[in-house]
């Protein structure tokens, strides 16, 4: 008998004993599990047997998904390991669990691949009778840990950029920005950017976020609910009349959900902008929503506003000239800009989100990316003028004005967005200085 012939009838062996095992009512789910295991290792006419080979030639009668489930559990606890576990009082169905825990982690990269299955096994055994017990619990568990590492991590980073470089933060403020406002001078800033918080969302029973309500969720950001979220761009535009120059504009970003409110134009009104452009940036995906609505929102509104039509005539219109954003717009006005970035975890697992906080990554569930920032810069300013983020964040508009070559200042109030977003400006300072080091020291050609 040939080696083929021999390593056939193995296969044959084996798969006999697995299909009498899993036609018993009481089954060793670990004893098929190893077999199948052992199956994956067998090589038939120079090739590895597949488990799809195996499902469609020999174990048709059962799904694949459950023989990938025996086989896989197995793999992650080899016999070896296996016994001190079950010595435990560890069942074979709380190992799965175990490694359906960990893989939703580390795709959700809130875990190493090669973090051990007793960390998951600890809690899923501490945790054993609870009614919800299941993986999107343990992964809950771990991003609320690694928010807290993060936090700790960029609260450092700030700390060390004081320390090493403390003029790079000195328009960096910690702060109300209204307060920051009021300590700036007369007609001394270009640009005032305003993207606030208008209000908490609510979460509906499909998981995703319907329009704002009255009352919202907790959160420590400037304002908890849609009515502290007007009052407060109605302070920030009141102060903008005084700080912004002659020909000085305002990018005030509007809820996308819903009108323009008539208190924020009145008032815009009656402090001399009587230029007011409507724009309206394209997203990628529509928002989400409620299901039961007829239409979803894919638009973002915002208000481009200055005192005189002529503030806004400038060499600035060429490419672009069109009040609907898109990539393809951005791309025309910033040929070299970054395109949308990467959709923010947070979008993943949004059942974890609330307004205001920072994801556990390096993203803001509403950050804006750096595209758009850089198309408004572009069209609105010149290198040097002056930008007042009031409303900063993750820092997004501030990278855009470094990269520009913006004079800026950052206004963040809330905590973990203050060191979310001053780390990152440093990180940008830091690589922009560098980028700028590295030129200056280049031979000078004849």
């Amino acid at each position: 008998m040939n080696d083929k012939s021999e390593q056939q009838a193995k296969v044959d062996r084996i798969c006999k004993k697995l299909n009498a095992l899993l036609s018993k009512r009481e089954v060793s789910t670990w004893e098929i599990g190893d077999y199948l295991v052992e199956l994956s290792q067998i090589s038939v006419g120079g090739k590895p047997l597949t488990l799809t080979q195996l499902h469609t030639d020999y174990l048709y009668d059962y799904s694949y998904p459950y023989l990938s489930q025996l086989r896989s559990t197995a793999l992650a606890f080899p016999p070896e390991e296996r016994q001190v576990h079950l010595d435990n009082g560890t069942t074979w169905y709380e190992c799965d669990q175990a490694r359906l825990s960990r893989n939703q982690c580390v795709k959700a990269k809130v875990a190493k691949k090669d973090e051990p299955l007793s960390t998951y096994l600890d809690h899923i055994l501490a945790n054993r009778g609870k009614r919800k017990l299941n993986q999107r619990s343990l992964m809950k568990n771990r991003i609320e840990e690694a928010t807290v590492e993060t936090q700790q991590q960029r609260a450092l980073d700030v700390a060390r950029l004081r320390s090493e470089h403390p003029e790079w933060l000195t328009n960096c403020h910690h702060a109300s920005c209204l307060d920051v406002m009021d300590g700036l001078a007369d007609e001394s800033v270009d640009l005032v950017a305003i993207d606030p918080p208008y209000g908490a969302f609510h979460k509906v029973e499909d998981g995703r976020f319907t329009e704002p309500e009255t009352k919202g969720l907790e959160s420590e950001c400037d304002n908890k609910t849609r009515k502290e979220a007007v009052e407060l761009t109605l302070g920030i535009i009141e102060r903008s009349a005084r700080i912004l120059k002659e020909n000085g504009k305002i990018l005030l970003y509007q809820a996308a959900t819903e009108p323009d409110r008539p208190e924020i134009i009145l008032l815009l009104q009656e402090l001399g902008f009587v230029s007011v452009l409507p724009m309206y940036w394209k997203k990628k995906i529509p928002q989400p929503g409620s299901f039961r609505l007829p239409f979803s929102h894919e638009t973002e509104r915002i208000l481009v506003a200055a005192r005189t039509r002529k503030a806004l005539e400038t060499d600035l219109g060429g490419a672009g000239r069109t009040d609907v954003i898109t990539d393809e717009v951005i791309a025309k006005v910033i040929p070299d800009t970054m395109e949308y970035e990467e959709m923010p975890p947070s979008r993943t697992f949004y059942h974890e989100v609330q307004q205001g906080k920072a994801n556990y990554g390096d993203r803001h569930f509403f950050e804006k990316p750096i595209g758009i920032n850089k198309f408004f810069l572009e069209k609105l300013t010149l290198p040097g003028d002056t930008v007042i983020d009031v409303c900063g964040c993750t820092g997004s508009m501030i990278q855009a004005c470094i990269e520009m070559d913006r004079r800026w200042i950052y206004c963040e109030s809330n905590d973990t967005n203050y060191n979310l977003g001053a780390s990152r400006i440093g990180e940008v300072i830091e690589r922009v200085a560098g980028i700028k080091s590295d030129d200056d020291d280049a031979p000078i050609s004849a």
